[in-house]
């Protein structure tokens, strides 16, 4: 791969940030970006961004719109529209795409809560437009039975923009995460995301993600258990439409005896759009008494559909309770029939079907207004959504 379409980017950066991360750079000269041949991205064809020409804008058309009731942090085309902007170590990276992440990124969340301290929650909203290049890398620490909410909101134009983001997430005793992530992308938008969380001793992580569809979007969750009684809920609906192309990976390893695991993922897959889920579950050793269960359904909704699927599930340990299973299929036309029969039009029938399938992954959000507004995102990316809007 050549390197001289991000040359410039990195050309612009402070002389004191290109020494400070000569290695990034050198890292994703070498590395480049994953290929095909390997076995995470077999699915997942990232060669159209070897020779990709990005602006530099700094502005954006999309309008700002953030929850109420909750703290904001907005980014546009990866500049900070409130607040300071962070200061960070040198970003580590193991691939090609953390390593120009880490030797781009100028900016990103940076929170701490305090012991015992329970946060407000906080929406982080990144808009990405006018055929930009943005790099966010974000930190979030909990400390000692804390709490917070976060809500990740990523949203595009139909420019070709490209946008690679890292969250790193250390959960301390008895700490409690609840971790939203909306990606509502155009459909000429690449987004490339990271998440790494920690969890310890008797922490919990609540996270729901929803997936809308892009050019390509890749999401790859890495959550460990790493103490006893860590707990972890991962669950999360992709519903991609048009000839859009979605990627999720989740990786939880179970490292620490009578830590447990609940995963469950819907998925909604229209027109020509392309779905890619892989799952993996690991228990190492010295995770005796784990308690893991992992489920995947997804419905097809027209014959250009696509979904490639792989739940994995690797025991190490001899004391655990482990489930995993994957489901595709269409909509139950008896069940189409019925609503019909009570007076219901076809959209609104098959609407409803749909919600019900995403709604128990979304009934998950603890938070009301944020569970509306993913119901609402998700309602506008169905067919025939004006007739389901009365439904949420």
């Amino acid at each position: 791969m050549s390197a001289a379409s991000y040359q410039k980017a990195w050309d612009q950066l402070p002389e004191t940030l290109r020494v400070a991360r000569a290695g990034a750079w050198k890292q994703f000269v070498a590395k480049g970006f994953p290929s095909k041949r390997e076995e995470d991205w077999r699915y997942t064809d990232l060669s159209a961004l070897n020779d990709a020409r990005f602006a530099e804008a700094t502005e954006t058309s999309i309008v700002a719109t953030t929850l109420q009731n909750w703290q904001s942090l907005v980014f546009a085309n990866g500049q900070r529209q409130n607040g300071e902007v962070r200061a960070f170590e040198t970003p580590l990276a193991d691939d090609g795409i953390t390593a120009l992440n880490a030797a781009l990124t100028r900016d990103g969340l940076d929170l701490r809560v305090a012991r015992k301290q329970k946060a407000e929650p906080l929406h982080l909203l990144c808009l990405n437009s006018a055929a930009a290049m943005t790099h966010l890398r974000h930190r979030v620490v909990l400390e000692a039975g804390s709490e917070a909410t976060l809500l990740i909101d990523t949203r595009g134009d139909d420019s070709a923009t490209l946008a690679t983001g890292v969250l790193e997430v250390e959960i301390g005793a008895n700490a409690r995460l609840r971790l939203l992530r909306i990606q509502d992308g155009g459909q000429a938008s690449t987004d490339l995301f990271r998440s790494q969380i920690r969890v310890g001793r008797d922490a919990r992580l609540e996270y729901v993600g929803l997936d809308l569809g892009g050019a390509l979007v890749r999401h790859d969750l890495n959550v460990q258990l790493c103490e006893p009684g860590a707990y972890a809920e991962v669950h999360g609906v992709f519903a991609p439409g048009g000839s859009t192309h979605v990627d999720t990976h989740t990786r939880i390893l179970h490292q620490a005896p009578h830590t447990t695991s609940r995963e469950v993922f819907r998925g909604l897959v229209a027109d020509r759009a392309h779905a890619v889920f892989n799952g993996r579950i690991v228990v190492e050793k010295a995770a005796q008494k784990t308690d893991s269960e992992q489920k995947l359904a997804s419905l097809l909704l027209s014959p250009g559909a696509e979904i490639n699927a792989k739940p994995e599930l690797e025991i190490y340990a001899d004391d655990v309770k482990c489930a995993h299973g994957a489901t595709c299929g269409q909509l139950d036309e008896m069940a189409l029939y019925y609503l019909r029969s009570r007076g219901l039009d076809s959209d609104t029938a098959r609407n409803l079907l749909l919600f019900a399938f995403a709604h128990e992954v979304l009934a998950k959000v603890g938070a009301e207004d944020a569970r509306r507004e993913m119901e609402r995102r998700l309602a506008n990316r169905l067919p025939g959504s004006t007739a389901y809007e009365d439904l949420i």
